[in-house]
């Protein structure tokens, strides 16, 4: 079971526009190669993306969030 206070959404604040928020959905692997192919490209390094987390309700799949501020 998760904390459902870090999937709370309606305190979720991204006012800044300078903020820009990423969002993957998909299996532990998916996800691992993702963020790691991302580093290879040199857009983000792999420990800027948050822990994996269970997605509630869909066994099988996590998630991991990026913010990013944008110039």
């Amino acid at each position: 079971m998760i904390n459902s206070s870090l999937l709370n959404l309606d305190s979720f604040d991204n006012s800044d526009p300078r903020i820009f928020t990423v969002l993957l959905i998909g299996t532990e692997g998916q996800i691992t190669t993702y963020i790691h192919r991302q580093h290879t490209l040199g857009v983000t390094e792999a420990g800027a993306w948050s822990r994996l987390l269970p997605v509630p309700n869909c066994p099988g799949k996590f998630m991991s969030i990026l913010n990013r501020t944008m110039q």
